[in-house]
């Protein structure tokens, strides 16, 4: 836009010396021209903002990490003029696909015509990001004159876990004989550690219904607690940073919740129960019973988005726990720390515990498996085709 107004003022200049100089009937109607043709390119500008119609399409508000989306514009112009160029401002991921920034997209729009610009737009982690087209800019023929028009579609999308269906993780635990507050000699208590959800009845008060559930099953479901449930089968979803790299970790992180989530997935639906746990930033390892395919769900919804945690190892989160309770159940755990130090980390906390063993661990580089019942998997095969 400047250098087009620097050879505009160069040429205005140029024609009004050899006006002078000259003083024929050509130079005087070169210095008019020149006059004149930003006159016309301007009209012809604000023609064009009146008759050419901008629609932004919906996009989705929800969507997996890694999958690509598209910002889609429809141009509709109803003049016979057609612009040079339009630039769009947009609100879109970075290269790395980690958050969201400014951007522009140019487009040459038809004249008596609709003309559609579609802006791919793909995130690399989980989060809440702010997606969309804040403004146009019509410029003239000369591109001189410009005028910027507000469009304010921009909404919040949500990125989320891919769901790994086709993931062969191991599963050696076998089903469990479902406890309950009668076979297990507990007593149903208001408060204590959660055990289940079971449907409303007279005796129950609103205070304990599970309204998300409620809504989804479409019933009203309570939350229950038992005291002295305590289960043996236990799946540890580490979201621990363990690269230097921020990207690196909040990557490989993603993959250790959305292996986690199938995992647990698994379990559930061959009626095993376990105990979900991961660390947050309220509790070093805070853990939710899970006895049935739904309460799985409700589990799955609290580890969805959980963020990774900016320090720490998962050794913080294993001295909260009494590994005693796994005698002779079995015990997942999802990482992204390095092989070598998981298995020696694990063989301290474990040892003189009898328990089935299972270690997934995603590594930024595909690694050769030294160590039993450690599955190591890397960050470019489960992200191939899709980077």
């Amino acid at each position: 836009m400047l250098l087009s107004r620097l050879i505009y003022i160069a040429l205005l200049i140029t024609a009004f010396i050899l006006s002078q100089a000259l003083y024929d009937s050509i130079s005087l109607f070169t210095l008019a021209v020149v006059i004149l043709i930003p006159v016309v390119s301007l009209l012809c500008l604000l023609l064009s903002l009146a008759l050419v119609k901008i629609e932004v399409l919906p996009f989705p508000t929800r969507e997996a990490r890694m999958k690509e989306f598209y910002l889609k514009v429809v141009i509709k112009s109803k003049t016979p003029l057609m612009l040079p160029v339009m630039k769009f401002f947009v609100t879109v991921n970075n290269a790395d696909g980690d958050a969201t920034t400014p951007g522009c997209a140019k487009v040459h729009y038809r004249a008596f015509g609709k003309t559609t610009l579609e802006i791919p737009v793909k995130f690399k982690v989980r989060g809440l990001y702010k997606v969309g087209i804040d403004a146009v800019v019509f410029s003239d023929f000369l591109g001189i004159f410009s005028i910027k028009k507000r469009l304010n579609s921009s909404n919040l999308v949500t990125i989320t876990p891919r769901d790994l269906d086709d993931l062969n993780l191991p599963v050696h635990a076998n089903r469990q004989e479902q406890e309950n507050t009668l076979t297990s000699g507990g007593r149903e208590t208001q408060t204590g550690d959660p055990s289940g959800i079971r449907e409303f009845n007279e005796t129950d008060t609103l205070r304990r219904v599970h309204w998300k559930l409620s809504s989804r099953l479409s019933k009203l479901i309570v939350k229950t607690y038992w005291e002295n449930s305590c289960d043996n089968i236990m799946v540890i979803t580490d979201l621990f940073p363990y690269e230097e790299d921020r990207l690196m970790n909040l990557r490989l992180t993603d993959c250790v919740v959305e292996i986690g989530l199938e995992l647990s997935r698994m379990l559930a639906e061959k009626g095993v129960r376990l105990t979900l746990a991961y660390p947050t930033y309220e509790s070093p390892l805070y853990q939710q019973t899970v006895s049935t395919v739904e309460e799985q769900m409700v589990a799955a919804d609290q580890l969805f988005m959980n963020p990774m945690k900016d320090s720490g190892r998962i050794e913080q989160a294993l001295h909260e726990l009494d590994l005693s309770v796994l005698q002779g159940g079995a015990l997942y755990v999802v990482t992204s720390m390095p092989s070598d130090d998981l298995k020696n980390c694990m063989e301290t906390y474990l040892r003189g515990i009898n328990c089935e063993r299972e270690f997934i661990v995603v590594r930024p580089e595909e690694e050769r498996v030294r160590h039993e019942n450690m599955k190591v998997l890397a960050l470019s095969d489960l992200e191939k085709g899709e980077d």
